[in-house]
């Protein structure tokens, strides 16, 4: 990865090739072990009894949020459409 972007860039056609092909499998191994790591925290993350993953909370507030609609939609309407006393 030290290749990229530096002063001392191949001149041949083929140094360009192996270099290119150098910083490409550089970056892919950065990019694997990134996600490795990442994996093995979200996991040890998810099996912990003291934490709570985040997309359990979203999905548990927009059930009661969709739970909650149907009352709310009702109150609206009543209050738009309720009849005129003469």
């Amino acid at each position: 990865m030290s290749t990229i972007d530096s002063d001392y860039f191949p001149k041949t056609p083929q140094g360009r090739v192996l270099c290119f092909l150098l910083a490409l499998c550089a970056i892919a191994l950065c990019g694997y072990l990134t996600t490795t790591l990442a994996t093995f925290f979200v996991s040890q993350d998810a099996e912990s009894d003291r934490t709570e993953i985040a997309a359990t909370q979203s999905i548990q507030a927009l059930e009661t949020e969709i739970t909650a609609l149907p009352t709310e939609v009702q109150a609206c309407f009543t209050k738009r459409f309720r009849p005129v006393n003469c």
